[in-house]
């Protein structure tokens, strides 16, 4: 008996899968179970968004909405009464069923599986599922698919079409029939491997059946990310581990013997399909994580070696006016008809001192508030110190400052003109270019042994952690708790700190190795870097052009005063807005490939080499 969450798991990850399964048989302990709390405010929001739906339905059609009981213990419901009423239900074409029990048996195996809505067309029921997720997913077509041939099976007629609700209000439609192959070859498969598992076993008088699938077993596609392929990557020493290595390459080392860490740092051997200087740096990457997992003191930095000291030239010469950024965003934060999603709700920064200053949005017009403030800000220290700049780790802050100025049209040339200046410098693509670090990840906190010294955090100490905590504040406020309101803000307040200062040391501690290199920074003059799409010549930093035109700008305050005009209409101030957007929509349009372009002139090229448009001319 299958269902559609098996098919996802399958799919996801063949290995955890069947290991899944052995601790369902009893072949191995299953981990211990973990609170996830970004995972239940996923789930609790999934409902509402479901509930949503289905309070709109019943809305739609006062007495035509059935909503079949969940087989439970609390319910007192089987799974044979829940498809019962289903069956009942969706003969007599209820307009719509919810959490429909759906369950077939076909010459594979059995499915049960529970729609979240089927919808009576007039001649058949078209199935509907709510996703909290933006897009449509591979799975979750899968998932309609599996439902809708399940209803078939039935005798139940079917829509030629299914439906992703998602989770900004908006309808994904489908055909059935593109769906369908996929769906068979992802559920044969799986049914393939739970077979050959069970044949093994009966092969061997069950020896096999006792024991978990192992790991490295070729015949099953692993991801590298979940639980069981982290516990036996790091158990085995599997080469999975060395950082920014990808599971094609894994495979191809694997085909050579080359398995573990170890021996792809003793390894000397041409390796077809990785590039020459690709293998030597993860050899050396190899070969420093074999040193730190031999330390004898498990607090020790991890060793460093330069591997191109040229690359902290990219560092700017420091100037009083710098300053350190980082945010802090929830990606589950909507708001009103959900079409918008993602609130960067703390803007924080230290000054070259240390100095921590922040700005809180706890709405959408509070971000767009924190925006415009941000930007003036520094504006007005630009003025003051010509020569600072704004540091940050990972490219964030960087796409999360253009998303912002583009969703609420405010400050896109300030922002345009911080990228064009080279103000903005991330310095994570210094970090990967300049040295390689004995670590599994190049993320900050796996640095931070090597600057932060006897300095460590407390409290909330990563991102998620801060994202449940804004979640909780948020609802101790509004059950008028303000204490415990401001307290948690006060938690959040002192990890973003924590990690603006983890910037500025990390800033000072590359300076530091850049000198003993020889490397001095030069701060480039103003204007020296290259346009950031301002124009179809990436050269043309200062065209006469660059700002808003005037027509752009009177046709948008037409806009505002069509707005407030008794004798115009909402329709009035909205043709205003297209005209006025209309102005530079083609140099806009442009924006993206400039920022992508110079955003590769900067990130090591194993970023993103391999991505969409991109040709890489290795060799001749």
């Amino acid at each position: 008996t299958w269902s559609a969450s098996d098919l996802t798991a399958a799919s996801s990850c063949e290995f955890a899968f069947l290991r899944g399964l052995d601790v369902t048989h009893g072949r191995i302990q299953g981990p211990d179970a973990e609170r996830d709390a970004m995972l239940e405010r996923t789930s609790a929001l999934g409902a509402v968004h479901e509930q949503k739906l289905l309070a709109g339905y019943q809305s739609q059609f006062p007495d035509g909405v059935v909503v079949i009981p969940r087989p439970s213990p609390e319910t007192g419901i089987t799974r044979e009464q829940a498809r019962a009423l289903t069956l009942e239900a969706l003969k007599a074409h209820t307009p719509v069923v919810a959490q429909a029990a759906l369950a077939s048996t076909t010459e594979h195996a059995n499915f049960i599986g529970y729609a979240d809505f089927l919808v009576w067309d007039g001649t058949a029921y078209r199935v509907e599922d709510t996703k909290l997720a933006r897009s449509a997913k591979v799975m979750a077509l899968l998932q309609l698919a599996a439902y809708a041939e399940c209803l078939e099976s039935m005798g139940i007629p079917v829509a030629p079409t299914v439906s992703l609700v998602l989770g900004d209000g908006a309808r994904s439609d489908h055909e059935h029939a593109d769906i369908t192959p996929v769906l068979h070859l992802r559920r044969d498969r799986m049914l393939a491997i739970i077979v050959q598992r069970t044949l093994e076993g009966a092969a061997t008088n069950t020896a096999a059946t006792n024991q978990p699938v192992a790991w490295g077993d070729e015949r099953y596609t692993i991801c590298g990310a979940c639980h069981w392929c982290e516990t036996e990557a790091i158990a085995s020493d599997d080469v999975l581990r060395v950082a920014t290595l990808t599971r094609t390459q894994r495979t191809k080392l694997r085909a050579l013997g080359i398995e573990t860490i170890a021996q792809l740092a003793a390894s000397t051997q041409a390796v077809n399909g990785i590039g020459r200087d690709t293998l030597a740096r993860l050899r050396q990457q190899a070969r420093l994580q074999t040193q730190a997992k031999n330390q004898t003191d498990p607090a020790a930095p991890p060793p460093v070696e330069i591997a191109d000291a040229a690359a902290f030239a990219m560092i700017p010469a420091p100037s009083p006016g710098d300053i350190f950024f980082d945010f802090e965003g929830d990606p589950l934060y909507t708001e009103g008809d959900a079409a918008t999603w993602n609130l960067d709700y703390l803007w924080g920064w230290v000054d070259a001192t240390g100095q921590f200053e922040r700005l809180w949005a706890h709405d959408f017009a509070g971000e767009r508030e924190a925006l415009k403030a941000f930007l003036d800000m520094v504006a007005a220290r630009r003025k003051t110190h010509p020569d600072m700049h704004i540091y940050h780790y990972a490219p964030y802050e960087r796409s999360h400052l253009l998303a912002m100025a583009a969703r609420w049209g405010i400050g896109e040339e300030a922002v345009d003109d911080l990228l064009r200046q080279h103000v903005l410098v991330d310095l994570y693509p210094i970090v990967r270019r300049s040295m390689r670090v004995g670590s599994p990840s190049y993320s900050i906190k796996k640095l931070e042994p090597l600057y932060m010294g006897d300095d460590r955090r407390e409290g909330v100490d990563n991102a998620a952690d801060s994202i449940t905590e804004y979640a909780e504040a948020c609802a101790a406020r509004d059950a008028g708790d303000d204490a415990e309101f401001q307290r948690r803000l006060q938690d959040i307040e002192q990890y973003n700190a924590y990690d603006c200062v983890s910037t500025l040391r990390l800033r000072d501690w590359l300076l530091a190795r850049g000198a003993e290199n020889g490397i001095v920074p030069v701060s480039p003059g103003a204007g020296s870097g290259g346009d950031a799409g301002e124009g179809d010549d990436a050269g043309e930093g200062h065209r006469a052009d660059a700002g808003p035109s005037p027509l752009e700008a009177d046709l948008s305050a037409r806009a505002d005063a069509a707005q407030t005009n008794p004798a115009k209409t909402e329709a009035d101030a909205a043709a205003y807005r297209v005209a006025s957007a209309a102005v530079n929509y083609h140099r806009r349009e442009r924006k993206t490939y400039w920022h992508d372009h110079f955003a590769r002139l900067v990130d090591p090229k194993e970023d993103w080499a391999d991505t969409r448009d991109v040709f890489d001319v290795a060799g001749a």
